[in-house]
């Protein structure tokens, strides 16, 4: 049993396990215990954008007001757009003041803070295609801030089970080379442990945005993972 261990997990870096005595009828049984994976590439159907205004001045109350009014406008053009109201929501909202060098040499006075302000809204799309004339129509607007762009899969459960299947066939491929290497045969499947997991396409991140901004949504990957323990002999 020691040379067969050896060779799976030298091998295969699969593990052959024996464990206590069966529950049912009391005798040993020896086990085979192998991993699989499956990946399935699909391609994105929504989009999350974060944009908003910035505006600066020494007075709280300028920046605020020129703050409203480019966010307003920002927000018409979006519905001009296409965007419906229920697709938009506002992530953030503050009135801080910048960052200041501390004064130098003994005539140094301090000077006046600058107020920052900034209004940021999350919009969800339906389309991918849509991304680039909505991130275009904004910035036209007055948006001046392009936080983060991110795609996503309404419903990966049909990507999910597709991977699920595959990483199934995976595992049953792995289970039969390492038990016909071995001169073991395979059992029935005592255990099964499954898990999945889609990996998102890298989000996007922007300062000021371009005329005609070109997106490419890309590829994103689902991944499915199962574990299988066979009984051998």
């Amino acid at each position: 049993m020691k040379k067969i261990c050896s060779v799976l997990m030298g091998m295969l870096l699969l593990s052959l396990v024996i464990p206590a005595m069966a529950a049912d009828n009391g005798t040993d049984v020896s086990k085979l215990r192998v991993d699989g994976e499956g990946k399935v590439k699909a391609a994105p159907d929504m989009a999350t954008i974060v944009l908003g205004v910035e505006t600066r001045s020494t007075s709280a109350a300028e920046a605020a007001e020129e703050n409203a009014i480019l966010m307003n406008q920002t927000i018409n053009a979006l519905l001009d757009a296409g965007i419906n109201e229920s697709q938009m929501q506002t992530s953030r909202f503050s009135l801080t003041t910048m960052p200041q060098d501390e004064p130098r040499g003994a005539d140094a006075t301090q000077e006046p803070p600058t107020f920052l302000a900034t209004n940021q809204v999350t919009v969800r799309l339906e389309n991918t295609a849509d991304v680039g004339r909505v991130l275009d129509a904004a910035v036209s607007a007055g948006s001046n801030s392009i936080q983060e762009v991110k795609f996503d899969l309404k419903d990966p459960t049909p990507q999910n089970d597709e991977a699920m299947t595959i990483a199934i066939k995976d595992a049953q491929r792995k289970a039969q080379v390492a038990a016909s290497a071995a001169g073991l045969e395979l059992g029935k499947i005592l255990e099964i442990t499954v898990g999945y997991g889609y990996v998102m396409e890298a989000s996007r991140s922007y300062s000021y945005a371009m005329d005609a901004t070109p997106i490419q949504p890309g590829e994103m990957e689902v991944t499915a993972s199962v574990n299988l323990v066979y009984e051998i002999s």
